[in-house]
């Protein structure tokens, strides 16, 4: 225990947490309060973590066939010592997932991508005929 409370860096891993959920709008607040429950309010990357899979999720849903009707996702979240490893796993697009330039201002949209390079540790993209997973790792200290 430190003198601002217990040792988080100390505390074990919890297990990883696997859901599928639906692609729709209300899934970007199911996918936080999962992360919540699973990491605690408490954990140094709890903000950093829910705001990062709230942008995957919402991409998942905008720009893949997950967000067609009886369309799903699927979450990983996985702690560890060394951070959060997010994962969304979506059913493709046309398009690959890729960081644009800084939007016009006033733009509601396009943010997403900048915002996980720019929080993230690391991040990147996997393709297959069959979907994606976009990751990102969150250190702990964030």
């Amino acid at each position: 225990m430190t003198a601002d409370g217990p040792d988080l860096a100390r505390r074990p891993a919890r297990a990883p947490m696997l859901r599928v959920l639906p692609g729709t709008p209300h899934a970007a607040s199911t996918a936080r309060q999962l992360a919540l429950e699973l990491l605690g309010a408490a954990h140094p990357a709890a903000d950093t973590v829910t705001l990062l899979i709230s942008e995957l999720v919402s991409n998942a849903i905008l720009h893949s066939r997950s967000g067609l009707p009886g369309g799903t996702f699927t979450l990983a979240l996985c702690p560890g010592t060394a951070g959060v490893l997010i994962q969304v796993c979506d059913a493709g697009g046309p398009s690959e997932p890729c960081l644009s330039s800084v939007p016009a201002d006033g733009a509601e949209h396009g943010y997403g991508l900048l915002l996980v390079d720019a929080l993230a540790d690391s991040w990147g993209t996997l393709s297959s005929p069959e979907g994606r997973v976009t990751w990102c790792r969150v250190g702990s200290s964030r």
